[in-house]
């Protein structure tokens, strides 16, 4: 087994789409990024490459490389699956926590954890996703930025 742990931040901006674990929320604001900006998925993927110790987001994915502007990062997440099943591992488990002021993401949770399941090639049963907020406190408490935090567990096949 192979343990991995990530967080990821992004500063909010306006007119632009939320997009959380591949998921489209509504809202008046989205996250600044090269890519979609997805921060929970970001936080996923690095995780994953953490226990993997196959380097980070960045080094797979420069965010001075056209070909990653504005890009989904479910194409990471398919990477990182790709890159599991190649190292001979599977998911045990993911518990993702993902830190906002607003929108409210419990209607949300669910189809995340679909989402996920099908880009990682598990049962849903092995996502966590928890959403909460972060009391006033910090940038993410100020309505400025989203944070998420990830752990995940490897299995070997």
């Amino acid at each position: 087994m192979k343990i991995g742990f990530s967080k990821d931040i992004h500063i909010i901006k306006e007119g632009l789409p939320l997009i959380l674990c591949g998921v489209n929320i509504p809202s008046e604001f989205g996250l600044e990024s090269h890519s979609d900006g997805d921060c929970a998925t970001h936080a996923i993927v690095e995780a994953i490459f953490g226990a993997l110790n196959v380097g980070d987001l960045g080094s797979h994915y420069p965010p001075t490389d056209p070909k990653y502007e504005n890009v989904s990062s479910l194409i990471f997440l398919d990477d990182a699956s790709r890159i599991l099943k190649e190292k001979g591992y599977k998911i045990g488990n993911i518990d993702l926590f993902i830190s906002c002021e607003k929108p409210k993401l419990k209607n949300y949770i669910t189809e995340m954890r679909k989402m996920l399941a099908s880009h990682l090639n598990t049962d849903e049963e092995n996502i966590s996703i928890k959403a909460g907020t972060n009391e006033g406190v910090g940038p993410v408490g100020k309505g400025k930025a989203i944070e998420s935090y990830c752990v995940c567990l490897l299995e070997k096949l």
